[in-house]
């Protein structure tokens, strides 16, 4: 197997795989989406009653325009850096799960109305490096009497157990398209030079009365050429061992992170099952 970088960025990439199959090439994808650990907030406790502000003398309502049950989701679904060398699971960790700064951050939110409740309200309490990766998102609207004050945990799990916890979005695999050009008897100049301009990427050229590909790893196999080419000069067909993979990630982890870790994974539970055939009499 062949891994080549097409491109990376700090939340995205696209790779290409060589000499793989499909069905390794979907277990790395199914891996990516369900299987990569990080950070979210998994527990939230509300102050119930009136919350006096301390600067003003005023009473404020402990309420929002929305259940606290809502709230808590919006919470839960808020990016939170991780640094897997550094949290585990509760139930991995060597403080039995109940709670130490290795499997679990907490977080603070205390505002008052009339204002918007952002992402970046919601304070860590302790490493500022743990504070939400999209500041500006909306999480609630307060009144001008209402307020939010709440305390939240952020412990590590995974998108099997809750779409809080996935990593990777978008995550999508599809062969290389391979293009083809054999010129039928028939075909015209004036039918070649319409293929390639017919061509959305810009990728199929026409000189000197030959029709020829660019840059082939940049076809999205759309179609369009051979709809163009009524002489049918021109076919792509998938490579079925060559494939690309990819993904998003919401910032928790980078691209480079997650795929390691789902590498590292596969290769865990490859090794596992074949320890349990191997113990089968």
């Amino acid at each position: 197997m062949g891994v080549t970088i097409e491109e990376l960025t700090p939340r995205s990439t696209r790779l290409e795989f060589d000499a793989v199959t499909a069905s390794q090439v979907n277990a790395i994808r199914r891996t990516l989406l369900s299987d990569i650990p990080k950070l979210a907030i998994e527990d939230v406790e509300f102050h119930l009653g009136p919350i006096r502000d301390e600067a003003t003398g005023k009473d404020y309502d402990s309420s929002t325009s929305m259940f606290d049950e809502a709230v808590a989701l919006r919470l839960g679904l808020l990016p939170i850096p991780t640094d897997l060398s550094q949290f585990r699971r509760r139930s991995e960790c060597e403080c039995g799960g109940t709670g130490c700064p290795h499997c679990q951050v907490m977080y603070s939110v205390d505002k008052k109305g009339p204002c918007t409740v952002y992402a970046k309200d919601v304070v860590p309490l302790g490493d500022a490096s743990l504070a939400i990766l999209e500041p500006d998102v909306p999480i609630v609207r307060l009144g001008a009497r209402q307020a939010l004050l709440a305390y939240a945990t952020a412990v590590v799990g995974t998108a099997r157990e809750h779409a809080k916890w996935q990593v990777a979005h978008g995550v999508g695999m599809f062969p290389r398209p391979h293009v083809k050009i054999a010129r039928k008897e028939g075909c015209s100049d004036a039918c070649l030079k319409r293929t390639a301009a017919s061509c959305p990427v810009k990728i199929l050229e026409f000189s000197n009365g030959k029709l020829s590909v660019t840059d082939e790893p940049k076809c999205i196999d759309c179609g369009a050429c051979e709809e163009s080419c009524e002489h049918g000069s021109i076919s792509v067909e998938p490579d079925t061992e060559r494939f690309f993979l990819r993904f998003d990630t919401d910032g928790a982890l980078t691209p480079r992170e997650a795929l390691r870790y789902a590498l590292k994974d596969l290769k865990r539970r490859f090794e596992e099952s074949r320890e349990a055939i191997q113990a089968i009499p």
